[in-house]
């Protein structure tokens, strides 16, 4: 009698930056921006559906940092910053 709910595939892909250890935010937009291309043109990847970056904020030394608004609240989640026209969606 099988006791597992069957093989785990997990859903989604994971791309691992812990071995680069602390690194500057230019240091880790670099390997993003280098790992997409990668996706694109090795792994012919062209589409992606409700990607996510879950970062370690520190320092240089890294000990853990609180990430913070202007107004002095601490901030856990922040939306993309990056605009998408509408007219994308509708082909226009």
């Amino acid at each position: 009698m099988k006791t597992g709910k069957g093989s785990f595939e997990p859903s989604g892909l994971l791309i691992a930056y812990k071995q680069l250890g602390t690194i500057s935010i230019e240091e880790l937009a670099h390997a993003i921006v280098e790992d997409l291309g990668a996706l694109k043109d090795i792994y012919n990847v062209r589409y992606v559906t409700a990607p996510r970056l879950k970062i370690f904020v520190t320092n240089e030394y890294g000990e853990e940092l609180i990430v913070r608004r202007p107004g002095g609240g601490r901030i856990f989640y922040m939306d993309t910053h990056h605009f998408r026209p509408a007219c994308k969606d509708y082909e226009l």
